[in-house]
């Protein structure tokens, strides 16, 4: 029998993908989400033919009671985000941490195996490519920018806590997943915001000199090697989600801007223009994937232009 899958943040971009492709597999499955940001389109034929509860991970009682009745706990649920991370410090910080622990703390009691989804922002500003084992590097205490990583890194910790326990838990860190429903979604934003300007017409807004540096990850990707994390093999091990094809984010406009045939013009705005104060960006981000295929035997198979072209296509159909 194959497992029955919890997946916390279900209703979310990677989560909804991952709930989908689980039950095409022969999963039973059940989103937990809040929906905290809101329904979208999606949401009406996904919860048909997916059980759906609307609660939190805070919701200590709900939380054991789904964990029980399930094989294999996906916990993506989480307040995502640089921008939220500087705008809704406090809020981060207790709704991650103690929403981890609960999950952590009713899987240990019932032996459920747990895939924690974690970010690349944990890395800071260390030097590409990200090992998993590498030393990180933040900036000041008073740089809020870093209150995402550092709260990511203490949940990381708490799972490697309970993994030494006899917790079956693997973390894996997502870098810049994108693909459709990633609205308003963290892990790329900066896709989908080019991409509905492009089709709208609108300025491209490219924030800084546009120099900074990224690897994007079609979001079927990213799904195929969480579903691949639920392997016992990898139990206690931290691997990078993501691929090692950089792109410049000013390189990236252009080339949205040529796929979607906008005469949208490309523009610069600074960095405090946009964030509060704290804010620090990250040069170059990419990962060392060598755990990625050997622990899991993958790599991406979605080339980023086919990836960007069905993006761009559900953005159309969206606007």
């Amino acid at each position: 029998m194959k497992p029955r899958c919890l997946i916390t943040g279900g209703a979310g971009f990677i989560g909804s993908h991952l709930a989908e492709e689980l039950v095409k597999r022969g999963h039973k499955v059940t989103i937990l989400d809040n929906l905290y940001k809101g329904e979208h389109s999606y949401h009406q034929e996904l919860f048909q033919h997916i059980p759906f509860i609307k609660a939190s991970i805070l919701e200590k009682d709900v939380i054991e009671e789904l964990v029980a009745n399930h094989d294999v706990v996906f916990h993506l649920a989480a307040i995502l985000g640089v921008k939220s991370t500087m705008d809704k410090s406090v809020e981060l910080i207790e709704t991650n941490i103690d929403g981890t622990r609960n999950i952590l703390q009713a899987a240990k009691k019932y032996n459920r195996k747990v895939v924690f989804a974690s970010t690349s922002e944990v890395y800071g500003k260390a030097t590409p490519p990200f090992s998993e084992d590498g030393d990180r590097l933040y900036g000041s205490t008073d740089k809020l920018r870093w209150c995402y990583a550092v709260c990511k890194t203490l949940e990381e910790t708490l799972c490697l806590g309970y993994g030494l326990q006899g917790l079956p838990v693997t973390i894996i860190r997502y870098f810049n997943i994108y693909g459709p429903r990633a609205k308003d979604g963290p892990y790329a934003g900066v896709i989908p915001r080019f991409i509905s300007a492009a089709l709208q017409g609108k300025p491209i807004q490219v924030y800084g000199d546009g120099t900074q540096t990224r690897c994007f990850t079609y979001v079927s990707d990213a799904v195929e090697a969480t579903i691949k994390a639920m392997d016992e093999g990898v139990n206690s091990e931290i691997i990078n989600i993501g691929s090692e094809n950089e792109i410049s984010i000013r390189d990236l406009a252009a080339l949205i801007r040529t796929m979607t045939n906008s005469k949208s013009p490309i523009i610069y705005v600074p960095f405090e223009k946009v964030y509060p104060i704290g804010f620090e960006e990250i040069p170059n981000r990419r990962p060392d994937t060598v755990k990625l295929k050997q622990l899991l035997s993958f790599e991406p198979t979605v080339s980023f232009t086919e990836g960007l072209t069905q993006t761009i296509e559900w953005f159309k159909r969206e606007l």
